[in-house]
């Protein structure tokens, strides 16, 4: 794929710009799971049950697969600026479509839309940061960023849980586009446009096809792109029964659910801090084998214990937060796997394997609510599985020999 090598000399990103595209990138998960403590809520109010509100946050994860890579490609085409403008105004548009909506058809609809909308602000603010930086300096700020998207997940679940639980599910939405609108009128006044116009790049649709061929063909990068999506799917296979689980087998409501889940966050952040803190002195390698290992362990602990005690909210937790510290450590070593396999197609590397792995996280989230009928040990199963496959795909990342 040609690219102008005229670039910019390579700059330090400011403090200030930095927390702004820290904000742009949280906002994605931020609005996945302020969601989940409403679930079982907005299930009541269309009269429907777990299998069918599921789609709710299948639609949004397929909404960030499908929209990831086309904002790639528009922003390369573009620039930044306007790309992310115009996403998140289609985020806060269909915010407050689905706080009015009256069919659960049309909320699935909107919640593809909205993903769709706010999909650009974790390509954007990557894009920008290696505008400005060096490679050395992209890794740092990228850091930063990552780690703001992990503290979303922690006070997502418990404002969206207080805000259904005090004023009903679809304020919820309100939410969303209130954060939306001050992220844009922020972003309107302080996001600089960083693309170098001499380096933006038209490739013709074949060039587009021949990069995706080449890292389809990739062994590595499929395996990492695979882990990826596995890793995700094992936790919003449970957020997709979470707050049913939570309200039938527990007795508890949306505000203990998000309370819990912001728990996990917090582990998965922990694991992440770990991670590169670690990434110095113990390989990449090691580092994976030992969050996927860490991954097995935790889902069957979660199955064995639902099988000999039942459903509690230590047997649930417990298990829960070695996996999502697991997590924190698997999803940075694969997401940086993906695009090493292949650097001079940096940005469609992190693309295409985001994409790969929102889709498979979203089809488990539909399984999930499939096959719960109301016992837990289902799920269980299913998260143990899927996290032996996580493990298993671990073998094809192994470098070719030369």
């Amino acid at each position: 794929m040609p690219r102008s090598t005229t670039h910019p000399p390579p700059q330090r990103i400011n403090a200030s710009l930095l927390l702004l595209l820290s904000a742009v990138a949280a906002i994605s998960p931020l609005g996945m799971v302020l969601l989940a403590p409403a679930l079982d809520a907005i299930g009541e109010r269309f009269n429907v049950d777990t299998s069918q509100t599921q789609f709710i946050v299948s639609a949004y994860l397929l909404g960030l697969a499908l929209a990831q890579p086309i904002a790639g490609i528009l922003c390369d085409r573009f620039g930044r600026r306007p790309v992310m403008l115009i996403g998140f105004a289609v985020f806060v548009v269909t915010s407050l479509v689905c706080a009015f909506v009256d069919s659960l058809e049309l909320l699935i609809f909107m919640r593809f839309l909205q993903a769709a909308g706010v999909s650009v602000g974790t390509v954007t603010s990557r894009a920008t940061v290696r505008d400005l930086n060096d490679a050395a300096g992209s890794a740092r700020a990228i850091s930063y960023i990552s780690a703001a998207m992990g503290l979303a997940p922690i006070i997502g679940p418990a404002i969206g849980g207080f805000i259904s639980g005090a004023y009903g599910p679809q304020a919820v939405f309100f939410v969303s586009a209130a954060l939306g609108t001050l992220l844009w009128l922020w972003a309107f006044r302080a996001y600089p446009e960083t693309a170098d116009p001499a380096g933006r790049v038209h490739p013709t649709l074949d060039e587009w096809l021949m990069s995706y061929r080449d890292l389809l063909r990739s062994r590595e990068f499929l395996g990492y792109s695979i882990i990826y999506g596995l890793a995700q799917a094992v936790f919003f296979a449970f957020m997709a029964v979470g707050a049913a689980v939570f309200e039938a087998d527990l007795g508890l409501g949306p505000e203990e659910f998000g309370a819990t889940w912001g728990l996990l966050a917090i582990a998965y952040v922990g694991g992440a801090v770990l991670t590169g803190k670690l990434a110095f002195s113990v390989s990449h390698r090691r580092l994976l084998w030992l969050g996927l290992l860490l991954i097995v362990i935790g889902s069957w602990a979660l199955l064995g214990l639902v099988l000999a005690i039942g459903v509690t909210w230590w047997t649930l937790t417990v298990p829960l937060v070695l996996l999502s510290g697991a997590n924190g450590v698997v999803t940075p070593m694969s997401m940086a796997g993906a695009v090493s396999c292949r650097p001079q197609i940096a940005g469609t590397s992190s693309g295409l394997s985001s994409a790969i792995g929102l889709s498979l996280s979203g089809v488990f989230t539909i399984v999930a609510g499939s096959v719960y009928d109301g016992d837990f040990t289902n799920i269980a199963v299913m998260m143990a599985l899927v996290a032996t496959l996580t493990a298993s795909a671990g073998l094809l990342t192994r470098p070719p020999s030369n």
